[in-house]
This record gives structure tokens, sequence and C-alpha cells, in this order.
């Protein structure tokens, strides 16, 4: 099988790596917002304004996919998100103006869901869906990695070097990574690319994507605001926060290691009912313990652990739900946690401001148990998404 070969253990490293460094920019950006807002001399709102605009640039996503991917390779896609994110990156770091932000930031906004889409269904494609958790898991472990990772050393360099440092770092080595792609990562045979298949949702599915926009709202509302909370509220130095950015990405990575581990065995649905449960009561016990920095923290390291067990399992649940036409169904996925993420960024600078963050964590609860009121409606039992698998193949 392909995913016991040793080609695809190293396309997996690679793929791997790559979005490691991608999603340290969309992670540290987050939690330093406060600090990149004086760099640019703008306010805390438009400085949110910059994540919203990162995260609406992957709405044409599916777009993106449908015109892009007919007769083109998984790997030729994956080039063009990891050559754009690297000139995003690079724009904005050269610029360092409000402007060239919003302009990179858009950049990096098409590039992020083009690479993850392309690499999700590469993966998918060589990885049969009852072992596709693990596989996937391993792959998402890159969020909470680019959070322990990136936090602290991009603390630690706009520190030194001024809010822009972190973007010339992570722009060139993705640039490095893309010219490595052609010995590194395996090409597609007629055994994973097929024809192109036609999408058409039904209930389970868009089910699915409003729940996905739903979680993502909720976590990225309050995510936003952390860093201003810890700043405000405890005065906090941008390494001081950078350490409380690593608890938070243990709590993320252990919700994604359970994934990894056993997603597959307990079934991908019911691991993503948890996640979003968890996630709900994490951010309600965060209104009531907000005053204190190690109840706020232990609070959000709970609903953060959730969030993740609930997006990560959510990946590989959604890969099957339209197998002739996977990485369209995956971007789709992504455009609904695009606009649960472009919400957020919007509405938690705003919400926080006018009302503090207990509102905010309040308002990310009840998403939540909308979320999952939305999912039982809509769900399809897991062995009926596994009736639906198709073996070792898929469209583009």
């Amino acid at each position: 099988m392909p995913h016991r070969t040793r080609r695809f253990r190293l396309g997996l490293a690679y793929l791997t790596g790559l979005r490691l460094v991608i999603n340290t920019a969309a992670r540290f950006v987050e939690f330093f917002l406060p600090a990149i807002a004086r760099g640019l001399s703008v306010p805390l709102e438009r400085a949110g304004d910059l994540i919203s605009i990162r995260w609406a640039a992957g709405l044409p996503t599916p777009l993106a996919m449908t015109a892009l991917s007919r007769g083109r390779p998984r790997r030729t896609l994956i080039g063009l998100g990891l050559g754009l994110f690297a000139a995003g990156a690079l724009v904005t770091a050269a610029t360092s103006v409000y402007v060239g932000a919003v302009v990179g930031f858009i950049m990096m906004g098409v590039a992020k869901p083009l690479f993850d889409v392309s690499a999700q269904a590469y993966l998918a494609d060589r990885v049969p869906y009852e072992k596709r958790g693990r596989v996937i898991g391993i792959f998402e472990l890159t969020w909470a990695g680019g959070l322990l990772i990136g936090a602290p050393l991009a603390g630690w360099m706009i520190r030194s070097s001024g809010w822009q440092s972190p973007f010339w770092l992570l722009g060139g080595t993705v640039a490095l990574g893309a010219m490595l792609m052609g010995r590194l990562l395996d090409r597609d045979t007629g055994d994973v690319h097929g024809a192109s298949g036609r999408l058409r949702l039904d209930r389970p599915s868009g089910a699915f994507l409003v729940v996905a926009g739903l979680y993502a709202t909720a976590a990225q509302l309050m995510f936003v605001v952390i860093g201003a909370w810890l700043e405000d509220s405890f005065g906090l130095s941008l390494l001081e926060a950078g350490g409380i950015a690593v608890l938070i990405g243990v709590a993320e990575l252990a919700g994604e290691g359970v994934t990894a581990g056993f997603a597959d065995h307990v079934g991908k649905r019911r691991s993503v009912y948890a996640g979003i449960a968890i996630a709900a009561v994490g951010f309600a016990l965060f209104a009531v313990v907000h005053g204190s920095l190690v109840g706020g923290v232990a609070a959000a390291m709970v609903a953060y652990f959730g969030f993740e067990l609930a997006i990560v399992s959510g990946v590989p649940y959604a890969s099957e739900m339209h197998p002739h036409a996977r990485a369209r169904f995956l971007a789709w996925m992504v455009v609904g946690w695009a606009v649960g993420r472009t919400l957020g960024s919007a509405l938690g600078p705003r919400l926080y401001l006018a009302s503090g963050i207990a509102a905010a964590a309040l308002v990310a609860a009840a998403l939540n148990l909308v979320a999952v009121a939305v999912l039982a409606w809509g769900g399809v039992p897991e062995n009926a998404i596994e009736q639906r698998s198709v073996p070792d193949s898929a469209e583009n």
C-alpha cells in the first residue's frame, strides 16, 4: 500500500515540515496582535482586520481548486501554494506598512488553503479511510507546533528585530522548501490521480460545513484577543505571552495527538462530537475564571484541546464524504473554516473592547453548542461514510 512505502513517509515528512512553517505564520500573528498593531501604527481593530482579510482571501478556494486542478497533479498545486505563500510573507516584511501588509496577507491567505487542501488530498489519495485518521493527525500536528515553536521564536524576534523579522524567516524557509519539492515529493500516478468528479452537497455534508464554520468562529474570536487579555489584565511581556502560547500549544498538541492515536478506533464523527463539546465547556469555564491568570489559561487549554480534537478529526471524516470529489469538498471545508475565522477575527477585538473577555468566551461557548446541534441534525453514521469510500483513488 502506498502509505507504507519509504517514499510516502518521506513525502509526509516534507509536507508536514512545510506546513509547520506556514502554520507558524498563521499562529504568531494572532498571539502578538498588539505588538504588530503598534509596529504598523494602527489600532487593535485594524490589526484584527488583517487577520480577517487573510482568512477571507481563502474563500475562493473551491473555485480555485476547480479551475486549477483539471489535468494538473496535486504536486503542481502544492508548489503553487508554497510559492504564493513565500511571496506574501516577503512582501509583508519588505513593505513594513499597513497597505503592504494587506497585500501580503491576501497572498498568504490564498496560498495557505491551496497548499493545505492539495496536501490533504495528496495524502488521502494514498491512505485507506480506516487508517486515514492517523496520517492526517500527524500532518495536523503542525497547527499546535506552529504555536509551540513559532510563538516563542516570534516573540523573541519581534522584541529584538521588529515585527517584520518573523516574516523574513518564514518566507525564505518556504521558498527554499518549494525548490526542493521535485526531489522530496512523489509524483501522482494513475492509481491516485483519477478523473474529475462532480460535487453535489447533501444534507450531511452541508451540515458539516456549517459546523466547521461555527467552531472555527468560536475558536478564532477568542484567540485573537487572548494576547490583549494577557497584556491588559496581567501586564505580561512579549516573552511571557509567548510562554502562555506554549501552554495552549501543548493543549492543542494533545488534541491532535488523541486524534492521531484514537480517532480511527473510536470513529472520526464521535471524535468531532467530543471535541466540540469539550471546547464549549472550556470557553464557558473561561468566562467564569478569567480574572485569574492560572484559571484562565487552564480553561483556554481545555477549550483548545477540544477544538483541535474536533478540527483534526473532521478532516479525515470530511475526506470521504465525497470521495470522487475529494479535493473540492475539502476546499469547501476550508471555506467553512475561513468564513468562521474571518468572522471571528473581526468580531473578537470588537467584542473584547465593547464587553470584555468574558462576553467573548460566552459567545464562543454558545457557538460550539449550536455546532453540536447541527452535527446531530445532519450527521451520518461512520459506517455510512466508510461505504462511500473509493479504494486508493480520488479526483483532482
